[in-house]
């Protein structure tokens, strides 16, 4: 037997088959095609989304090996994106990514109008634009004929399932990211629903992950190769599914997905009501594992600032073809501290402990002497500080003490920022041996949907991670120690108002033509 995970990514559509041990068997890959229609706006064509899902999901199913028979399938990826529904079954708007900042009015009105603490005290959430809620509200602004038409809104993965089997159904931990779960009782809130002026019968049925909610139909079948009749279950959210693939699911573990986005993810016996932890940025959740909640804070473009730089610096040198082995070894040349060149990392928005979606990203202590090898260290090492400005706020809110990280995702193959996220820590980073630890989790998730394992517990005995560990360098701990608390800490306070000006005007120009 063999079980499917697939994952929607930010960056790629993954397809991957695994036997019950956790051993891949088979994959397939394709980038994600995201629209840009206008500045701040991204977007993907659910056909579009659907036919590359289909194409790999095709592909990783034709290259298992015939001594395998699939067991089950599960999806997992980007949570917040979502579609409209209408009642034959039809998509009528692109999914609007979690990153998108079209929502920015609608979160002030849902500020103005609820208000952070009670959004808290019920969601666990902190006010954020990437809340899935506020993609269906700006349909009901902007697109009413949409809006009008909508029977039910579903997150990417449960969109997905549903195109597999019919049903439509989210599960609790995509829900938890939309911002208006009920974490108490675990069901949609009434009671911001109708401050919101929303219908609950728009949002999909709740269940838990590695819930069987369907079969493949022959349609499907068609589309993507998969069997008729094949069981299709609940995943989760990318980040919670990677934790089951890794095998951090323990109260108190701690784990960092590196990805285009960065996550730092902690698992919990029981959720801390004070409304003060989403004033910091911090969103807790329902975990995938039945009674566990999560606490999950992170940088909304880790992994990316380091493409971005890449990008940046092809277009300043002779060479175009600059490669992202070429960049790391450019920065590996430059010794800790970049010749004092720091990097904040908020080229999409501030990161938790900070809310403050106008802030911007920035290069400060440049010099006449600056080379691109500074330049490229800075910003693996402005990623590494954010990291550690958002291990102190999780430690504090939680009083998680932090022996170790787990570490996963695409960013651990750039052993050099793994280095130094261990220098800038002070702790060793655990990176288990498994490569696409979030479809692993879903497939694990499909597991237990369709019988194979008893639960989370059950299938995670039956998988062996080897793994490597990191160790921090002393001496570099305290020079980038000084530093982080010296200099990295207050960049923020001293560009704000800066920045808020300037997102003021890119606004207001876009909006001219």
């Amino acid at each position: 037997m063999a079980l499917m995970g697939v994952d929607i990514g930010t960056t790629n559509l993954k397809a991957v088959v695994f036997a019950p041990d956790g051993r891949e068997l088979a994959k397939a890959t394709t980038p994600t095609q995201t629209e840009h229609p206008q500045a701040d706006w991204a977007q993907l064509n659910h056909e579009v989304l659907w036919t590359d899902l289909a194409r790999i999901i095709r592909e990783a199913a034709w290259k298992l090996p015939d001594t395998y028979k699939l067991s089950a399938v599960a999806f997992t990826g980007m949570a917040e994106a979502g579609v409209p529904i209408d009642a034959s079954g039809n998509v009528l708007y692109p999914a609007i990514t979690w990153y998108d900042r079209r929502v920015l009015p609608q979160l002030q009105r849902w500020q103005e109008s609820i208000g952070s603490n009670e959004t808290a005290q019920i969601t666990g959430l902190p006010m954020a634009p990437m809340a899935g809620i506020l993609r269906p509200m700006w349909l009901r602004d902007h697109a009413p004929d949409v809006f009008r038409r909508m029977q039910t809104w579903l997150n990417l993965p449960d969109y997905a399932a549903y195109r597999l089997c019919g049903s439509k159904v989210t599960e609790y931990s995509l829900a938890s990211r939309m911002m208006v779960l009920d974490l108490g009782d675990a069901r949609w809130s009434q009671a911001l629903l109708d401050k919101a002026e929303l219908d609950h019968t728009m949002l999909g049925e709740l269940a838990p992950s590695g819930t069987m909610i369907g079969r493949v139909n022959k349609n499907a079948a068609d589309e993507t190769g998969l069997p008729v009749g094949l069981p299709v279950c609940t995943g989760g959210h990318d980040h919670l599914c990677a934790a089951v693939g890794l095998g951090v699911i323990k109260p108190g573990d701690l784990f960092d997905s590196i990805g285009t986005a960065e996550a730092v993810v902690a698992t919990l016996s029981q959720r801390n009501q004070d409304p003060a932890i989403a004033s910091v940025g911090i969103a807790q959740g329902l975990h995938v594992v039945p009674g566990r909640y999560y606490a999950i804070s992170g940088n909304a473009y880790g992994g990316g600032s380091i493409d971005w730089v890449r990008r940046l610096l092809m277009g300043a040198v002779i060479d175009q073809s600059l490669t992202f082995e070429s960049l790391i070894e450019r920065a590996g040349k430059v010794a800790p501290g970049s010749d004092g060149v720091f990097f904040l990392p908020h080229l999409r928005q501030a990161n938790p402990p900070i809310i403050d979606p106008s802030s911007r990203g920035a290069f400060v202590g440049l010099s006449s002497d600056t080379e691109s090898g500074q330049l490229s260290r800075a910003v693996l090492e402005g990623v590494a500080y954010e990291l550690q400005r958002i291990l102190d706020s999780v430690s504090e809110c939680f009083s998680v003490t932090n022996r170790r990280l787990v570490a996963a995702g695409g960013g651990t193959r750039n052993r050099l920022l793994m280095q130094i996220k261990a220098d800038v820590s002070g702790l060793p980073i655990v990176i288990p041996a498994v490569d696409e630890a979030t479809c692993l989790g879903a497939a694990l998730a499909a597991g237990i949907g369709a019988g194979v394992y008893r639960d989370f517990k059950d299938a995670l005995d039956r998988v062996a991670l080897s793994e490597q560990v990191i160790e921090p360098d002393q001496p570099k701990h305290e020079l980038y120690r000084e530093r982080y608390e010296k200099v990295f800490v207050r960049l923020y306070d001293s560009l704000r108002d800066v920045n808020h000006e300037i997102s003021r005007w890119v606004r207001s120009d876009h909006t001219a033509h």
